[in-house]
């Protein structure tokens, strides 16, 4: 088990967190796969596509808890409002059906349709988009789990998306969702996903999640 004592609320890339609260001591978190995943449960690679002649390697870089929420579906409900609500939309051209692990359990993506991922902007221009997947109940609060990148479009490469930061979509989404009323960035989970090995990159990735908690 994770504990939430571990986390840092601090200042990061040029933000104040200005809204982090104080979390209850006990309060614990499942354990967390570091990578999303393809169906195979291989850690995601940007469909094969090299950056810096090195495998891009998909982190896990955003946690969302829910103590409110009264089922699985009031969870995913209310966040896909927020999301839609503050710029973030379930927008196509965009490749699905992936997959995380939570507390030893694979949990599916959201949105769940074919091609399509949660975006600020269409797929043709530069873009922050991710995968939502989950939630998991646990310790009573359901708990989802997302990889957020941002991207340029290419039209003449396989993949058509070019990597351009984790960083920028990871705090672009948080601080989105936390100018709202119903979900408050509270820190960071230092998950040690950041590779950059002579094969394997997650290019500016921090290796840490940032924490979103539901306050109602």
């Amino acid at each position: 088990m994770l504990r939430l004592t571990t986390i840092f609320l601090l200042c990061i890339f040029g933000f104040h967190f200005s809204t982090a609260q104080e979390l209850k001591p006990d309060f614990r978190l499942p354990s967390i796969g570091k990578w999303l995943e393809k169906r195979d449960g291989a850690p995601a690679n940007w469909l094969g596509k090299k950056f810096q002649h090195k495998e891009l390697r998909e982190p896990i870089n955003v946690v969302i808890i829910d103590p409110f929420a009264k089922s699985k579906e009031e969870a995913i409900n209310k966040l896909m409002a927020e999301c839609k609500k503050h710029g973030y939309k379930d927008k196509i051209g965009h490749s699905s059906g992936y997959c995380a692990e939570l507390d030893s359990t694979r949990l599916s993506q959201l949105p769940g349709e074919h091609k399509r991922a949660l975006a600020n902007k269409g797929f043709i221009r530069t873009n922050n988009h991710g995968r939502i997947l989950g939630p998991e109940f646990f310790d009573g609060k359901y708990i989802f789990v997302g990889a957020f990148s941002r991207e340029a479009f290419q039209l003449f490469t396989k993949a058509h998306h070019a990597y351009r930061s984790f960083l920028i979509a990871r705090n672009d989404f948080c601080q989105k969702l936390s100018k709202g009323e119903t979900y408050k960035i509270v820190g960071q989970y230092n998950l040690g996903n950041n590779i950059n090995t002579n094969d394997v990159t997650t290019g500016d990735h921090d290796g840490r999640a940032i924490l979103l908690f539901a306050n109602r």
